[in-house]
C-alpha cells in the first residue's frame, strides 16, 4: 500500500527533477503548447466533430437529467442516454463542464439545462442547440476542448519521459519534439473526444511498463494494469496495451538471473494486475454501474468487433488506408523518417544493449496498432494516433545514434527533417486561423437580419456554417407545416459534400435528381444568386479527390497539410468549402430540393 501511496509523490518529482535538470524541456513544453493549443476554438459555439458534440450532450444530459429528477432514477435515465454506453468520457466531461453548470446555478440559467434532457436526434440535434443560449455551448466546449489541450501536452511529456527512460535525454527531447510537429497529432488536439485521454493512458502505461523491466518493481506492473484499464475505458482501441502488459511481464521475467520457469511463476502479480486491469473497464463505464451489464457487453464485444467489417469509406486496399492516414498526419519527410527508423530499429535490436526491452516494447505497440487496423474496412487519422508518439520515439533515438556514429551526417538529416516537419505542421496549423466554415458563419452573422433563415442540405449542425442567432432549416425530415412556412429561405448554403453529388460515381451521394437540382442553384436559377463563396472552389464545382487505391493521388496528402478527408473525423480545410446563395427576387414555388 506504501507503494501505491508514493506514486503520485514520486511522479511529482520526477516532473520537477526533469525540469530542473533539464533545461531544454521547458522550450520543448512551450513549443508544444503552441502548437497543440493554437485556435483551438475554431467552430465555437458549433461543433469540430460529431464525437466532439455527442460527448459533450452525454455529460449536459447527465446533468440535465439529475436536475430535473435528483434521484437515481434521473442519474441512470441521464447516463443511459446517448448514441452509445462510451466510457469515461462521461465523467471527465461532466467534471470538465462543472464550472459552467455551476455559473448556470448562479446566474439563475439552470433552466436552459433542462431544456436539454433527451434532445431530438434531428439535424444532429439543431433544436437543443439552437435553444440553449450560446455562451453555455461556447464555455462547455471550451472546457473541454481544454481539457485536450492539456492531455496533448500530457502525451508530449510521457514522450519525453518514455525517451529518457529508454535512450536518454537527447531522444527524449527530439522526440517530443517530433511528436509536437506531427500535424495529424495536432489537429487531433483542436477537437474533444476520447482519442487524447486514452492515448495518455496508454503512454502512462507503456512508460510504467518499462520501468517495471528495469527496476522489478510489482507496484508498477499493477499501476500499468491500472493505467492500461482507464485506456481502454476510454477508448477500446486502446486494447493492445494488454499485449504490452503481457510482452513486459515476459521481458522482466527473461531479464531476472533466475530459471524461466521461476520468474514466469508470479500468479498473484499477473492474477492481481488482471483483476485491476478488468475492474478499471468495468469501473471506468457509467452504464456498467447504473445499467448492468448488458449495454457494457454489447458496447465492449459487439460494438468493437462491427467495426472491423463496418464501412464509413470507400473501398479500397489496407495498405491505401494505412499511406492516406500516414501522408496525411505525418507528411512525406516524417513518414520517410519513420519508415527508416523502424528498419534501423529491428536491424539493430540486438545491439541495444539497456535499451533493448524499452525498444521491444514500442515495436510490439506499433505492431499491434498496425496489425489491429488491418482488419478493418477503413479507418481514419485520429484512429492511428496511439502510434504517432511511438513513431516518435522511434525516430528520435535513431536520430541520436546516428548523431553519435556521424555528427557531420546527423546534422543536416536532422535540419532537414525538423525543418519540413514544422513547415507542414506549421502551415496546417495556422490553417486553423482561417477555416472556411468560420468565416462563412461570421458573414452570416454580419449580413443577415432577425427572421433570415439559412436553408442547409446537411443532416448535421456540425457540417454547417451557420451562425447560433440565425435560424437554420433542414431539408429533409421538415413536416409540411415547417416545409410551408421556409419554403423561400434568405439564405442556401452549400458544401463540399453536397458538390459530391455532382461527381460521377462516387462511394456515396449519388444521385441524377440531386446534382440536376445542385447545378440549377449554381447556375443562379430559382431566384437565388451567388453572394458569398469560402475555400477553395473545386473546379466547375465538382469536387477532386484521392482516387481509393491510387498511390500517385496519395503523395500530395503528405505534401499539403489540409486536403480531402474522407468520413467522420474533423473536417480541415479542403472539406470545408461553402457557398452562399441569396434570394434575390420572388419566391419560385417550382423549387423542390430532392433531399
Amino acid at each position: 500500500m506504501s507503494g501505491w501511496r508514493s506514486l503520485p509523490r514520486r511522479a511529482v518529482e520526477q516532473v520537477r527533477a526533469d525540469l530542473r535538470d533539464d533545461p531544454y524541456l521547458r522550450y520543448v513544453l512551450l513549443l508544444s503548447a503552441v502548437m497543440v493549443g493554437f485556435w483551438f476554438w475554431h467552430r465555437i459555439p458549433n461543433f469540430a466533430t460529431r464525437d466532439e458534440y455527442s460527448r459533450l450532450l452525454d455529460a449536459m444530459v447527465t446533468y440535465a437529467s439529475v436536475i430535473e429528477e435528483p434521484s437515481f432514477e434521473g442519474l441512470k435515465t441521464g447516463i443511459e442516454w446517448g448514441r452509445a454506453p462510451f466510457g469515461a468520457t462521461l465523467y471527465l466531461y461532466t467534471l470538465a463542464i462543472l464550472p459552467v453548470m455551476l455559473v448556470a446555478a448562479i446566474t439563475g440559467d439552470l433552466g436552459a439545462f433542462t431544456t436539454i434532457v433527451f434532445p431530438s436526434w434531428e439535424f444532429g440535434h439543431y433544436q437543443v442547440w439552437a435553444a440553449t443560449p450560446e455562451w453555455i455551448w461556447t464555455w462547455s466546449l471550451v472546457s473541454i476542448r481544454l481539457t485536450n489541450v492539456v492531455a496533448a501536452l500530457c502525451a508530449v511529456y510521457l514522450t519525453y519521459r518514455l525517451g529518457v527512460a529508454i535512450e536518454g535525454r537527447n531522444a527524449g527531447r527530439l522526440s517530443a519534439v517530433v511528436l509536437s510537429l506531427t500535424f495529424g497529432f495536432l489537429t487531433i488536439s483542436k477537437e474533444a473526444g476520447e482519442d487524447m485521454p486514452a492515448l495518455v493512458f496508454v503512454l502512462l502505461a507503456l512508460y510504467l511498463l518499462v520501468r517495471y523491466v528495469q527496476t522489478d518493481d510489482g507496484t508498477l506492473f499493477l499501476a500499468a494494469s491500472a493505467a492500461g484499464g482507464v485506456a481502454i475505458a476510454f477508448k477500446l482501441t486502446a486494447a493492445p496495451v494488454i499485449l504490452l502488459i503481457g510482452v513486459a511481464f515476459l521481458l522482466r521475467a527473461r531479464a531476472t538471473d533466475a530459471p524461466l520457469t521461476e520468474t514466469l511463476y508470479r500468479p498473484k502479480l499477473l492474477l492481481s494486475g488482471a483483476l485491476l486491469g478488468f475492474a478499471m473497464i468495468v469501473l471506468g463505464f457509467p452504464t456498467a454501474l447504473v445499467a448492468g451489464a448488458e449495454p457494457f457487453i454489447e458496447r465492449v464485444f459487439g460494438g468493437s468487433t462491427s467495426r472491423m467489417s463496418h464501412p464509413t469509406g470507400p473501398d479500397a486496399p489496407v495498405w491505401w488506408w494505412f499511406l492516406r492516414g500516414y501522408f496525411s498526419a505525418l507528411g512525406l519527410p516524417l513518414v520517410t523518417a519513420a519508415a527508416a527508423s523502424v528498419v534501423a530499429t529491428v536491424a539493430t535490436l540486438r545491439d541495444r544493449s539497456s535499451a533493448v526491452h524499452g525498444t521491444v516494447l514500442i515495436l510490439t505497440g506499433l505492431v499491434a496498432y498496425i496489425a489491429m487496423f488491418s482488419q478493418w474496412h477503413d479507418f481514419r487519422v485520429h484512429h492511428l494516433l496511439p502510434t504517432f508518439p511511438l513513431i516518435a520515439l522511434l525516430v528520435g533515438g535513431r536520430l541520436v545514434d546516428l548523431r553519435e556514429r556521424s555528427s557531420s551526417l546527423a546534422r543536416p538529416v536532422m535540419a532537414i527533417l525538423l525543418v519540413t516537419t514544422a513547415i507542414y505542421a506549421g502551415v496546417g496549423t495556422a490553417q486553423f486561423a482561417s477555416m472556411p466554415r468560420d468565416e462563412a458563419t461570421a458573414w452570416l452573422e454580419d449580413n443577415s437580419e432577425e427572421g433570415d433563415v439559412v436553408e442547409t442540405y446537411r443532416v448535421h449542425i456540425q457540417d454547417t456554417a451557420v451562425p447560433h442567432s440565425l435560424t437554420a432549416r433542414h431539408v429533409a425530415g421538415q413536416d409540411s407545416e415547417a416545409e410551408e412556412a421556409m419554403a423561400c429561405p434568405q439564405y442556401i448554403q452549400i458544401g463540399y459534400r453536397d458538390l459530391l453529388y455532382l461527381k460521377e460515381d462516387t462511394y456515396y451521394r449519388n444521385g441524377d435528381a440531386q446534382a440536376t437540382y445542385l447545378r440549377s442553384l449554381l447556375n443562379e436559377e430559382y431566384n437565388y444568386r451567388i453572394v458569398a463563396e469560402f475555400g477553395e472552389r473545386p473546379p466547375n464545382f465538382v469536387p477532386q479527390r484521392p482516387t481509393p487505391g491510387s498511390f500517385t493521388d496519395l503523395l500530395r496528402l503528405g505534401v499539403v497539410p489540409h486536403t480531402d478527408q474522407f468520413a467522420d473525423e474533423q473536417e480541415l480545410a479542403a472539406n470545408q468549402y461553402t457557398l452562399i446563395l441569396e434570394r434575390d427576387g420572388e419566391c419560385d414555388t417550382s423549387r423542390h430540393p430532392p433531399f
